[in-house]
């Protein structure tokens, strides 16, 4: 093998238990970029109402992600393996019944209800294999590149997912098309849950006296310095997918915004490779500040261009630095998570990615609505640009 300084994406594949412990994870988490439309067309077949399935979808979001910090404390607390194999049941077993009552027509109530179960059970593959990836790679550069593969596959499930789902959506019900994520979650997750690297995700004491450090994660700076650029990060991500649309109205339409936004993920797919690719020198914390600096940049000037081809070109060149501002979040979890807490520093990533997508988006929204898209988009960008000053003082504060 090559050593860690020339190491390629190829020698990352040929690590030990890699290729089946990644490629386990993927069938999995696969079934979260096919299951938001079929639920929405699912629910609205169902009831009738495009707005009580937009509610179903936006309870099964909320509850994904505000709640997957205290599953990550359960796995941090109990072990991978368990807590996952019920998690990934739970949430099986539940989009598998969302299948058969929304094809017999069942009440929106309880098909509302179980769209809260579903997301406050989703399995955190993701992040516990990204949490795995420090035990499979044995070098940091390693590491680095097994991390940067990790979210440019993503990148690529979450691009050509809702392609998948929408050919599926032409041939069968919406509930019939449930079936294929209930059944890629519960085939992957438990097969990824059995692999002796999740295995070796042990539970850890909660009388362990290196543990009450880890219980006030949130509360140190520095680790909450590097959440705010995964907020901005967020936060730009969700202020494009309300703000391209409402740009490209007299320029295409909703295809052209679609393909916009698509251009906005492959450019994140190719920054993520780039940038696993590279030797990028400086601290985690200053290369998160500069990478999430040149996204909000370079996003922020859709407000000063017209057209589709401009938009495009620009939306392309902000994806490049969103991948690696994930990736170097992601690198920086495992070390300020400690031994007890990777999991849930990692999460908290997620998290924090996750509310500034919605914090983008609703704001956006009712910004565009008052004052027009370009001066939208530069006052979210201002105030993001606070967020990552912010997070440059915050890299500062000396350790507790």
């Amino acid at each position: 093998m090559s050593s860690s300084r020339t190491a390629r994406y190829l020698d990352v594949l040929a690590l030990p238990h890699v290729p089946l412990t990644f490629g386990l994870a993927l069938l999995g988490r696969a079934a979260y970029a096919l299951v938001l439309l079929p639920l929405l067309y699912a629910v609205t077949d169902a009831t009738g109402s495009i707005a009580l399935a937009g509610l179903a979808v936006a309870i099964y979001g909320a509850a994904a992600s505000f709640l997957a910090p205290l599953r990550a404390w359960f796995i941090d607390r109990f072990g991978a393996r368990p807590v996952l194999a019920i998690l990934t049941s739970i949430f099986g077993g539940t989009i598998l019944g969302l299948a058969i009552l929304s094809l017999a027509g069942a009440d929106g109530a309880l098909l509302i209800g179980l769209a809260g179960v579903a997301g406050a059970v989703a399995p955190p593959l993701g992040p516990t294999m990204r949490v795995a990836w420090g035990s499979l790679a044995p070098t940091p550069e390693l590491l680095r590149k097994g991390l940067s593969l990790d979210s440019v596959v993503e990148e690529l499930l979450y691009l050509a997912g809702p392609a998948a789902a929408g050919l599926a959506l032409a041939i069968i019900a919406p509930g019939a098309a449930l079936v294929v994520p209930a059944a890629l979650v519960l085939v992957g997750g438990l097969l990824f849950v059995c692999t002796p690297t999740v295995g070796a995700m042990t539970s850890h004491s909660p009388h362990d006296p290196t543990r009450k450090q880890a219980r006030s994660l949130l509360f140190q700076p520095r680790f909450v310095g590097l959440l705010l650029p995964v907020l901005v990060a967020g936060t730009v991500s969700g202020t494009m997918s309300v703000a391209i649309p409402v740009a490209l109205t007299d320029h295409g339409g909703s295809a052209a915004a679609g393909v916009a936004l698509g251009l906005f993920a492959g450019g994140s797919a190719l920054g993520g490779l780039l940038y696993g690719a590279l030797r990028v020198p400086g601290s985690a914390a200053r290369q998160l500040v500069g990478l999430a600096s040149l996204l909000l940049v370079t996003s922020s000037l859709v407000a000063l261009t017209n057209g589709f081809l401009a938009v495009s070109i620009v939306l392309a060149a902000a994806g490049l630095f969103f991948s690696p501002v994930m990736i170097v979040a992601y690198v920086a979890a495992h070390t300020a998570g400690g031994e007890h807490q990777r999991n849930a520093a990692t999460t908290w990533v997620n998290t924090s990615h996750n509310i500034g997508g919605a914090a983008g988006s609703a704001i956006a929204g009712v910004l565009i609505q008052s004052a027009g898209t370009p001066t939208a988009i530069l006052a979210i960008g201002a105030a993001a640009a606070v967020l990552l000053a912010t997070s440059a003082l915050l890299a500062r504060a000396t350790p507790r």
